[in-house]
């Protein structure tokens, strides 16, 4: 035991117990040094954690206030790659996007909803953008000139080898698209426009051809028509099909055992070149526009190249997809772009397949006599000559209109139903034969005098509230004389009701035909002008009226085309 001190030292100076105070000391030191240690590895850890977590933050996508939900319409072929690009978009940008499929039929309807119209739209090419914003009076607001491209392609079991699209239009059963759906049916055209400016081709020569096309189209296409069953028939037959190399591609992978093969004329072939637009409303148009510049590029980014080729798409660039496909391809360039867009509106009024609704005047003047006929009978003989003209796949309704034929308040009465003209009624005749027989039973109806408004207005509502997509909807109204019933709507009631009734996502076209000098030709003309399109001819010798009805859908074609 060591000695201590008065005071409590040690006897060699050092305070009592300090060995043992020191031992506490260093201990109590070191712990604290310990502690000390921790706290900064803890806080280095967090400091580091947190510019790690603020690093993947930073480049998971920016940092924002509020984020904003866009919408994009596209075809359906196309919503596979946009959707598989659209979560990495949004993860870098400030928008939520969503794809919603919009055949083509469709797509004048969803632009028209306001508030509900889609943000964008990836329409198939330029042309077609351009041609319905104008049908629905939107701008034409191309945010994206190409997001994707795609040749058109000749599919079948059997096809030739080609040198120009004028041979591929006069190959036997021939399957091509509706302009109202895509724009595949437009290559050929575009091929032919070509051989007009080489002069290998004449251009009356070019217009025959469209005629035919136009006419076998119609009584070939199906109610079914779509891209995907018309390669389902090649595939099954030796029909051959214009298409994209995209729809090609995607058929090819989806039936591995295929026999089709795809090919273009040596002379080269058109691209669908897909545009964005800008549809949103009015206050989002910038928005919009911001979006869809960010999503193409998400689009052009390593993954979003490998979405679309995984589609069957080429980039902007036209690249050959690599081991499907047709290769590099000759892009058929017209140097007259104007000549395009006119013969373009030419075909699309040739093509596009009539639904209209014909309101024929049984008033008693039609028995009025024209040398050894009457006017009815030459309305008959022109109503008979015009049915045999139209293709299978026309659809005709048919009204009788005079005063109150349909009952008391009723100036008209149904005939027949609108109906495609190859389509089988109950009683086993087929439309077009019905109509020809309800021809010839028109002598019966005729008397009394002409409820021309409010038949007019009747048959323009009949049309719109049955409006069809696929189809060019009209009404025909075929009379010699005035209205002549005292409690129908004034003729100023009648425009007015006819452009409020307007609605550019189901627009209806009236044609009103005039028949001798009898008849009211200054209303018959102010109707069909309250229409967009509509058109009014007169026939001012009866004996004209067997060609009258030619003519105007001739003239509706020339018209098209200025």
């Amino acid at each position: 035991m060591g000695r201590h001190t008065a005071d409590g030292s040690s006897a060699d100076g050092a305070p009592s117990g300090t060995r043992h105070d020191t031992a506490r000391g260093d201990t109590r030191r070191r712990r604290r040094r310990g502690w000390v240690v921790l706290a900064l590895v803890v806080v280095a850890a967090l400091v580091a954690g947190g510019v790690v977590w603020a690093t993947v933050l930073r480049d998971s996508g920016p940092d924002c206030a509020t984020r904003t939900d866009i919408s994009i319409a596209a075809d359906p072929s196309m919503t596979s790659a946009l959707k598989a690009v659209a979560p990495q978009a949004s993860a870098d940008s400030c928008y939520d996007f969503a794809i919603a499929a919009a055949s083509g039929a469709r797509i004048p309807g969803e632009l028209t909803r306001g508030d509900q119209a889609p943000d964008l739209w990836v329409a198939d090419s330029t042309g077609r953008a351009t041609t319905v914003t104008t049908q629905v009076g939107v701008p034409t607001d191309i945010v994206v000139p190409s997001v994707a491209t795609s040749p058109a392609v000749v599919a079948g079991t059997a096809v030739p080898a080609l040198t120009n699209w004028v041979e591929v239009m006069k190959l036997p059963n021939l399957r091509i698209g509706s302009p109202l759906d895509s724009s595949t049916g437009d290559a050929p055209i575009v091929g032919a426009l070509a051989a007009v400016e080489k002069g290998t081709l004449t251009a009356k020569e070019m217009s025959d051809a469209m005629t035919i096309l136009a006419i076998q189209q119609g009584n070939l296409r199906a109610d079914d028509d779509s891209e995907a069953n018309r390669l389902a028939l090649a595939n099954a037959s030796a029909t051959p099909v214009v298409t994209t190399e995209q729809e090609f591609v995607s058929f090819a992978r989806a039936n591995p055992t295929t026999k089709l093969t795809a090919t273009i004329p040596t002379a080269g072939t058109t691209l669908l070149d897909y545009p964005m637009l800008v549809t949103a409303a009015a206050a989002k148009r910038d928005v919009a526009r911001t979006a869809g510049e960010e999503f193409a590029q998400a689009l052009r980014s390593q993954a979003g190249t490998t979405a679309l080729n995984a589609a069957g798409y080429r980039d902007p660039a036209a690249t050959p997809l690599t081991g499907v496909g047709v290769g590099q391809v000759n892009r058929i360039v017209l140097k007259d772009p104007s000549q395009e867009e006119k013969t373009l509106r030419q075909w699309s009024v040739l093509a596009v397949p009539i639904r209209t609704l014909v309101a024929m005047d049984v008033s008693g003047s039609m028995d009025e006599a024209v040398g050894d006929t009457t006017r009815a009978d030459l309305l008959v003989q022109a109503a008979l000559t015009g049915n045999k003209l139209f293709p299978n796949n026309t659809e005709i309704g048919m009204w009788y209109f005079s005063i109150d034929k349909g009952g008391p308040g009723q100036d008209w009465v149904e005939i027949a139903p609108i109906a495609r003209e190859d389509s089988v009624r109950p009683d086993g005749q087929t439309q077009r034969q019905f109509l020809n027989k309800r021809a010839d039973d028109y002598r019966q109806y005729v008397g009394g005098g002409t409820g021309l408004y409010d038949t007019t207005l009747a048959a323009f509502q009949k049309v719109q509230d049955s409006y069809d997509p696929n189809y060019s909807n009209s009404v025909i109204i075929l009379t010699d004389g005035r209205n002549e019933d005292p409690g129908s709507v004034s003729l100023q009631t009648l425009l007015d009701r006819l452009k409020k009734l307007q609605d550019p996502a189901r627009p209806v076209l009236v044609l009103t035909i005039g028949i001798s000098d009898d008849a009211d030709t200054d209303a018959l003309k102010q109707i069909a002008e309250a229409t967009p399109g509509g058109t009014s001819y007169v026939a001012q010798d009866p004996r004209d009226i067997p060609t009258v009805l030619i003519d105007a859908v001739q003239a509706r074609v020339a018209a098209a085309g200025r």
